[in-house]
């Protein structure tokens, strides 16, 4: 992230106000360093919910698809009331339980729970992803959007509309269920 800072140096802020009002070169531009400085976030955020590369890569794709149109001349534009990331987090969510539903991997319910989402993958992954996909989904986003992502509390409660005591309870009950695991009991006894 900080070299791609370094080859423009503006603000996200800045970067989606050239897209809204810029001229169609500068929004270009302006765009294509929105992509690259925030496409691999986007990726890890598919990953969390689709089972392989191509599907996530597929995500990715349509999540910047969907930003797109929202800048002009086809969309209104939007307005960064938050970080970047806390905006791209919805849709790239939302865009991953879309494609799982049109695979047929994940139920056609318009009202899904946190907990109803399927975890990572248990093939070939590290002791802590295994006790991760172990926990309830809400659990689990909440953990990885603090610890992988390094949102603040009110930054995961504005990404997945919740309550700010919601995501407390969250991430005190994950955090509580990682330190009782045979993973962390483990690293107790080295």
């Amino acid at each position: 992230m900080a070299r791609l800072r370094r080859q423009d140096p503006r603000s996200d802020e800045a970067l989606v106000a050239a897209c809204n009002e810029g001229d169609s070169r500068e929004a270009a531009q302006a765009f294509e360093v929105l992509y690259r400085r925030h496409k691999d976030y986007v990726l890890r955020v598919a990953l969390r919910f689709v089972p392989d590369t191509d599907s996530a890569l597929d995500v990715l794709q349509d999540t910047f698809t969907y930003l797109l149109r929202r800048f002009p001349p086809t969309g209104e534009g939007i307005v960064l009331t938050a970080k970047l990331t806390t905006f791209l987090y919805p849709i790239a969510k939302n865009t991953a339980i879309t494609a799982l539903r049109k695979s047929g991997r994940f139920p056609a319910s318009e009202d899904i729970a946190p907990d109803d989402l399927p975890g990572p993958d248990g093939g070939d992954t590290t002791d802590i992803r295994k006790v991760l996909a172990n926990l309830p989904g809400g659990q689990r986003e909440v953990l990885e959007l603090r610890f992988v992502d390094g949102l603040s509390l009110q930054e995961i409660a504005d990404v997945l509309l919740i309550p700010l005591g919601t995501v407390k309870s969250r991430l005190h009950l994950g955090i509580a269920k990682l330190k009782s695991s045979d993973f962390a009991k483990d690293f107790d006894d080295e």
